[in-house]
């Protein structure tokens, strides 16, 4: 194997490791988001509403 073979071996690596990274990071900042909207998506169709909404709605 070459130098030049080894070298852009190496850097693709490190490449596919930092998109790997960065992709990981950016799911893991998204989370808590999608965990709501599951939550959300649920309650929709079992036809309940969260308890800040109905007070919302509510007379002072």
């Amino acid at each position: 194997m070459e130098w030049n073979s080894l070298t852009l071996c190496v850097l693709g690596l490190f490449g596919l490791l930092s998109l790997v990274a960065t992709l990981l990071t950016s799911f893991f900042k998204q989370v808590p988001e999608l965990a709501d909207a599951v939550r959300a998506a649920w309650r929709s169709l079992r036809g309940e509403r969260r308890r800040d909404e109905e007070d919302e709605g509510a007379l002072p």
